[in-house]
């Protein structure tokens, strides 16, 4: 009550001084805040309205907001004093900032906001700036002002246009621009011919929706833009589909402010394959998934339950084989119920992303020590009689371990990203979802077809050896193999535990953050870039470091002046990475790209590294031959 009496009684003691009589307020400030100061002016030589202009002279460290804050802040406002009639704000284009975890629109250092008043103008202009400015705190300051129109200061035309020419135009900047939605994100896509060089994206306030900071990516003269939503609580994300939607799209100085009605978010290039050619790719990449390094402990584990059984059969065989196929269709079938929730839960969908689950990190550990201490011979399953016996009735001779076999196999696969199941995966995650229970399907499909073979012909496996001393070996190594993928999986739990991940001494690239603004930074200055998406429970991550990315070839190549080194680690869980993979239609690791003056739009390098082609695209991004 005593601050809107002060108020009250500053505001009366304006209109009584003769300065209130100005063509301006002079530069206000104010007691409770000596952060900022702003100024009032006005102006009626323009025929038929009134135009005004607000300075914002703000401290460095100091900012304030645009007409939508972002997730948080106050619109600057004015309470009119007496009757006014129509005002419109214009408003500049503004900067984007992270304060206090949070991503904000506004301004910093100096900003000007032009007004037109449209009709008649009283004598005397008066009211109450609000303005909120945010440090490490915010402050919400109220600035009473008194002034008249005038049209004897010269300067302020040149002024009032110059504030003009910040505001964003209805069009010049792009050809073609849409927007679309899809569960959990907005994507913007605009066509400029010539190009972009640094391009931002700022978005009006949708009802109960709020935007996180948009991640860019610029294709030669297209670009595209990721931008997470949710609601204002932070939770599920609202349909945005047939909204209309308000946003300004700037670039090196020029800037449009466009309204669009939301669509359907367009799809990657990659769904835009034929569906035959991803469901080949979805049986082509499990097939491969069977010859991955991290499949072979329970590979190993299968060839062991053949090799201990004394009396072998081909009927035996194909059901202990069927068995296993069983196991892995379902377990895909599972993943793909996974996906499914986290999909209509707005959740990160990727390949693999559950081994960023430290409880399941954890069983699978379990797991495996377990297996592993079995075949050291430590101690033996044994089931109550009447159990097993009910296995043996209507699993026939111990069906379920062999179920669960290549349950684990597929399990065990997901670390890896095998050639052409990037791009079905991919494929899946972003199409409908019995498109997506079909593409699951097809690699389940695709890893059983080797099981199937023997399955099929049984023959293959009764070419083994015959049982003898010699399997006491094979035990100890299969139990070697499985207490080695036990310790792996151990390691993973290192991050989720608060260590850091220790990575080879060999390597000496001087590695930065990824982001979508440290490629175009490094583009700008004509330089290279190297991009590196990894996780620590990544196999084939692994296979590309160790095989090539650690070399002394690729090491001094990536260690030139003009090359920049980007990494982004997605062991843990981040919504930045995720969205990255998926600007670029992709949901797995390992990902490798180069961008360079001789490769502006960016080449995506094959899932396995080879220092060859790895050296090659990198020659090419500098614009020589090799």
């Amino acid at each position: 009550m005593m601050y809107a009496f002060r108020q009250g009684l500053i505001c009366l003691l304006l209109l009584w001084l003769p300065a209130s009589w100005a063509a301006e307020s002079g530069w206000l400030r104010s007691p409770q805040n000596d952060h900022a100061s702003v100024r009032l002016r006005a102006d009626t030589s323009a025929q038929g309205e009134t135009r005004l202009l607000i300075d914002v002279k703000l401290e460095n460290g100091w900012k304030t907001y645009w007409r939508s804050p972002g997730e948080g802040g106050v619109v600057p406002a004015i309470a009119w004093q007496g009757e006014m009639p129509v005002v419109d704000w214009f408003w500049p284009t503004p900067d984007r900032f992270d304060v206090a975890g949070m991503t904000i629109q506004g301004y910093h250092q100096q900003v000007t906001f032009p007004l037109a008043v449209r009709g008649h103008t009283p004598d005397r202009i008066a009211g109450v700036l609000t303005l909120s400015t945010c440090s490490n705190v915010c402050l919400l300051t109220d600035y009473p002002f008194s002034l008249t129109a005038s049209q004897q200061d010269a300067g302020f035309a040149h002024d009032y246009a110059q504030a003009m020419g910040r505001v964003p135009l209805a069009q010049g900047l792009t050809q073609t621009l849409i927007a679309g939605a899809r569960d959990g994100e907005l994507v913007i896509e605009a066509q400029r011919r010539g190009g972009w060089t640094a391009p931002e994206l700022f978005l009006d306030s949708v009802e109960d929706t709020d935007f996180a900071k948009p991640l860019i990516r610029v294709d030669g003269d297209r670009l595209h833009a990721t931008v997470p939503v949710h609601d204002s609580w932070g939770e599920g994300a609202p349909n945005l589909r047939g909204k209309s939607l308000t946003l300004v799209l700037a670039d090196n100085g020029v800037a449009q402010e466009s309204q669009l009605i939301v669509g359907d978010a367009p799809v990657t290039e990659s769904a835009r394959l034929p569906l035959w050619q991803v469901v080949l790719m979805a049986l082509m990449g499990g097939v491969i998934l069977n010859l991955m390094p991290c499949v072979l402990p329970v590979l190993g584990m299968k060839l062991g339950s053949i090799l201990l059984v004394e009396e072998k059969n081909r009927h035996q065989i194909r059901r202990q084989f069927l068995a296993s196929v069983g196991g892995i269709l379902i377990s895909f079938m599972a993943l793909a119920l996974l996906m499914t929730v986290l999909r209509l839960s707005n959740q990160a969908l990727g390949w693999g992303i559950q081994f960023q689950n430290p409880w399941f990190i954890g069983a699978m550990v379990l797991v495996m020590l377990t297996f592993s201490a079995s075949l050291f011979g430590l101690f033996e399953f044994r089931l109550p009689s009447s159990m097993t016996t009910r296995l043996a009735t209507y699993g026939g001779n111990g069906l379920v371990g062999h179920f669960w076999q290549g349950a684990f196999a597929t399990l065990l696969a997901t670390p890896c990203s095998a050639p052409f199941l990037g791009t079905a995966v991919a494929v899946a995650l972003t199409a409908s979802l019995p498109v997506l229970w079909g593409l699951f399907f097809a690699l389940g499909v695709g890893m059983s077809l080797p099981w199937l073979l023997v399955a099929l012909r049984p023959g293959l496996a009764l070419r083994l050896p015959r049982p003898g001393r010699w399997m006491n070996g094979l035990r100890r190594l299969l139990g070697l193999m499985m207490l080695g993928s036990a310790l792996w999986l151990a390691t993973l739990l290192l991050p989720h535990l608060g260590f850091t991940s220790h990575s080879a001494a060999k390597e000496s690239i001087r590695w930065q953050p990824l982001s979508e603004q440290a490629i175009t930074d490094a583009l700008a200055q004509n330089k290279r870039v190297f991009i590196d998406v990894t996780a620590d429970w990544c196999i084939t991550c692994k296979v590309n470091k160790y095989n090539v990315l650690n070399t002394d070839a690729v090491q001094a190549a990536l260690q030139q002046p003009d090359v920049v080194a980007l990494r982004g680690d997605w062991t843990l869980p981040s919504d930045d990475i995720t969205a990255f993979l998926k600007s670029r239609g992709h949901v797995a690791v390992p990902y490798n790209q180069i961008y360079g003056p001789g490769l502006p739009k960016g080449q995506a390098l094959p899932t396995l590294l080879t220092r060859d082609g790895l050296l090659e695209t990198l020659a090419k991004a500098k614009g020589e031959t090799p």
